[in-house]
C-alpha cells in the first residue's frame, strides 16, 4: 500500500474521531501520525535546518544524517515533535541533535506571515507554536546548545511552524516549515569554534524546512484496521437482513 493511501486512511479516521468528540471536524486537515522528515532543496542546497551566521566561514545548511528525522503529530493535531541528528553540509564533522516540541495554535490560524514558496495557503494547513526546542552539539560541537524560540516573537512579526501540502515552502509535497530565533550557550567543555561575534554566547535566527513521508503502519496494525472494517461490514449486513 502506498504512503498516500495510508495517509488518507489515517486522516479519515482522525477526522471522524474529532467530529464525534467536538461535534465537527477542525477546518485544518488532520495529520495525526508518524512521519520521516527529510531535506528540501534551496538553490541546489539540500537542507533541513538553515543557520546563517552561526559560525564564521561555515556553511549555513544542515540536514538530517545519517538517518531521516522523525516528525510525530499527536492526537487531533494537538502537538507535534521533530527529532533527529543533523550534520553540516560541508563541515561534516559538525553535528547536532534536534529536539523541537510544538503545540497547535488555538484557534488554528497563521501568523502575520505565511511561507508560500511551495504553493499557496489553501486553508487546510495546521499551525504550531514552539513549546521547547534545542539543537545540541555532539562530537566536535559537544558542549554547545542552541535554545530555540518563536521568531521574532512580536505581535507585528509572527511566523509559526506550518504543516500541510506545500507548507515546506519549497515544493508542493507534504511538509513543514518554520522560522525560529536561537540563543547559544557554551559550557567549559566546549572546544569547537565560537559563534560569530561571540564572547562564549551569541544569538541569531534560522529556519526549518522538511519533506514528510508517512511511516507505514506495522503489519499488525494493518490487519487490525482490516479486521475493524470487516466487523463493520458484518454489522451492516446483519442490520439490513
Amino acid at each position: 500500500m502506498s504512503f498516500s493511501l495510508i495517509k488518507s486512511g489515517v486522516t479519515a479516521v482522525a477526522i471522524s474521531a474529532a467530529a464525534l468528540v467536538s461535534g465537527e471536524a477542525d477546518a485544518a486537515t488532520m495529520y495525526e501520525g508518524t512521519y520521516e522528515a527529510t531535506s528540501v532543496t534551496t538553490n541546489g542546497n539540500d537542507h533541513t535546518v538553515w543557520l546563517p551566521g552561526l559560525f564564521d566561514g561555515i556553511n549555513a545548511y544542515w540536514q538530517f544524517k545519517p538517518n531521516a528525522g522523525k516528525f510525530v503529530v499527536g492526537e487531533d493535531n494537538g502537538t507535534a515533535k521533530l527529532t533527529g541528528q543533523i550534520r553540516n553540509n560541508v563541515t561534516t564533522d559538525y553535528e547536532m541533535l534536534v529536539d523541537v516540541s510544538y503545540v497547535l495554535r488555538n484557534p488554528n490560524v497563521p501568523g502575520t506571515e505565511v511561507k508560500t514558496g511551495g504553493g499557496s495557503y489553501d486553508g487546510t494547513w495546521s499551525f504550531f507554536d514552539i513549546t521547547s526546542a534545542t539543537l545540541t552539539g555532539i562530537g566536535d560541537l559537544a558542549g554547545l546548545v542552541l535554545s530555540l524560540t518563536a521568531y521574532p516573537n512580536t505581535d507585528t512579526k509572527d511566523i509559526p511552524f506550518q504543516l500541510g501540502e506545500g507548507a515546506n515552502d519549497k515544493n508542493s509535497g507534504l511538509g513543514g516549515a518554520g522560522w525560529f530565533s536561537w540563543v547559544a550557550e557554551i559550557d567549559d567543555t566546549y572546544s569547537g569554534p565560537d559563534p560569530i561575534n561571540s564572547a562564549r554566547t551569541a544569538a541569531g535566527h534560522g529556519d526549518i524546512n522538511i519533506n514528510l513521508a508517512p511511516v507505514p503502519l506495522p503489519a499488525a496494525g494493518m490487519m487490525l484496521l482490516a479486521g475493524l472494517g470487516g466487523f463493520g461490514a458484518l454489522r451492516m449486513r446483519k442490520r439490513n437482513a
